[in-house]
């Protein structure tokens, strides 16, 4: 019994760390995305380089994202998350609709697969890997944008 509980107040500080982020790419806070990501991340977006590593890296590479969208609030609406978790470990994995508001006023947005791999520190749960991809179809080159 107390191993379940355990396991839903590990799962609780999971989600809360990911509704963090969420919130925090929705306001454009770079700064406090950083906080939630272990030194040693290592990401691959869905957007620029093959590969992240480190906080400067990653730190460069959203504050250029964030340029993109100028005096626009990111949409970012979570879908299906699950998350795993044992000991200093858990992944999640969940749907996201992302996009903001372009230049014309028209909102665009597009569907990503996230998945996040988090571990325990001193300071609590932090994200020390994360993909974000897109599906395409390899006959037309074309990213696939429905559920």
């Amino acid at each position: 019994m107390a191993d379940a509980a355990l396991k839903l107040t590990e799962e609780d500080a999971i989600r809360a760390l990911i509704d963090d982020w969420i919130k925090a790419a929705k306001a454009g806070d770079v700064g406090k995305i950083m906080t939630l990501y272990t030194p040693d991340i290592r990401a691959f977006d869905a957007i620029s380089k093959l590969e992240f590593k480190g906080l400067e890296a990653y730190r460069t590479h959203w504050k250029m994202c964030m340029e993109m969208m100028p005096g626009s609030e990111m949409i970012m609406d979570l879908h299906d998350l699950e998350i795993e978790q044992s000991g200093e470990l858990a992944f999640a994995h969940y749907l996201s609709l992302c996009g903001g508001t372009d230049e014309k006023g028209e909102t665009q947005t597009g569907w990503m697969r996230a998945t996040v791999c988090c571990r325990k520190t001193a300071e609590g749960w932090k994200i020390s890997h994360e993909h974000y991809s897109s599906p395409f179809d390899p006959e037309t080159m074309q990213i696939i944008n429905a559920r």
